[in-house]
């Protein structure tokens, strides 16, 4: 039985698995990091759709992944600095910051983006994921 099982995982390779959902209390936050030429322009690789038959950038760059994007968050120039003090504890932040380099943009992915379904998350060629992290809600 156990060739029969590597044959079948080769053919069929199992999907991938999510995480298990945060603690009652508190939620997941996926960060990502990006640099836009404007608020504006961050806005649209968001939530801007280039018609009704197609997602929006941010959906179609990570696309092992179903992202309602009601529970997407932009934070553009200083507003990004103020986010992750908000996510972050203190001694985390310079760590944070050395990662994020020059990006001026921080987008901010809820676990509930996912609607429970499995998902893979990575950079994009527009965005660089900086991890997860949970927070009180």
């Amino acid at each position: 039985m156990g060739i029969l099982r590597k044959i079948l995982s080769l053919l069929w390779p199992p999907a991938p698995a999510t995480a298990p959902p945060p603690q009652v209390g508190s939620d997941r936050l996926h960060l990502f990091s990006g640099h836009f030429r404007s608020e504006e322009t961050a806005m649209s690789y968001c939530y801007d759709t280039p018609d009704d038959n197609h997602p929006e950038p941010l959906t179609r760059d990570l696309a092992d992944a179903y992202i309602d994007t009601n529970f997407v968050e932009v934070a553009f120039g200083g507003r990004a600095q103020h986010a992750l003090h908000l996510i972050l504890p203190a001694n985390e932040i310079d760590a944070m910051n050395d990662r994020r380099g020059e990006d001026n943009t921080l987008v901010m992915i809820s676990e509930a983006a996912f609607g429970g379904l499995p998902y893979t998350l990575n950079d994009t060629p527009t965005l660089r994921y900086l991890g997860a992290f949970t927070i009180s809600s």
